[in-house]
């Protein structure tokens, strides 16, 4: 019971991790417990402790924003000039440091698995987007949702592209790309985590 303890002091084990950006473990040491009511609430280092739990200042938790230094401006162009390559152009680059070149393949929306292999080519360039642009990976040249909206919108271009090259007959093509915007309907939905 919380009203037994003396205001002044309290010692709780508090889990920080899902509260405190990565990186900020000192702010987090720094910050101490205090109780107020029949509540434990955080309060900045170097506030004053309260004498009664009415007087204790509610303080919210922050989370501060880590800035990344800038990308140097040099491996950010390239990194550009390759996402404006077509599916074919890239396939033929030389993967080159200092550019993450993993990828998985193409995440394949239920019912359209032979799609997989056909989009290929769009998903490793896609991949190479999310890898270093985002926020996720070592680079993090642009970790914005206006970027991940551009490579989002280059792999429809791409994944269309391969309609038009690889099925001239209607059918084929129209259902083609259909599979395109359901892919990309994919990754515009649901990519946040892995590019965020």
């Amino acid at each position: 019971m919380l009203s037994a303890v003396p205001t002044r002091v309290l010692t709780v084990s508090v889990l920080l991790g899902a509260l405190v950006a990565p990186g900020t473990a000192a702010a987090a040491a720094s910050a101490r417990p205090a109780v107020g009511g029949s509540a434990v609430r955080l309060l900045p280092a170097g506030a004053p402790a309260a004498d009664s739990p009415a007087s204790v200042r509610a303080a919210r938790p922050t989370v501060p924003v880590v800035r990344e230094a800038p990308a140097d401006p040099a491996v950010r162009a390239e990194a550009d000039r390759l996402m404006k390559l077509t599916h074919r152009q890239f396939a033929a680059v030389r993967h080159a440091p200092p550019f993450n070149w993993t990828t998985d393949g193409c995440s394949v929306p239920t019912g359209l698995l032979p799609y997989s292999e056909v989009f290929r080519p769009a998903c490793v360039q896609h991949d190479f987007g999310y890898r270093n642009y985002g926020g996720n990976h070592e680079l993090k040249l642009d970790p914005t949702r206006a970027t991940k909206n551009w490579i989002d919108s280059r792999f429809r271009t791409e994944m269309r592209r391969i309609c038009d090259d690889r099925y001239p007959a209607a059918g084929r093509h129209r259902n083609c790309r259909r599979a395109a915007d359901a892919y990309y309907a994919g990754v515009r939905i649901g990519g946040d985590k892995a590019f965020f």
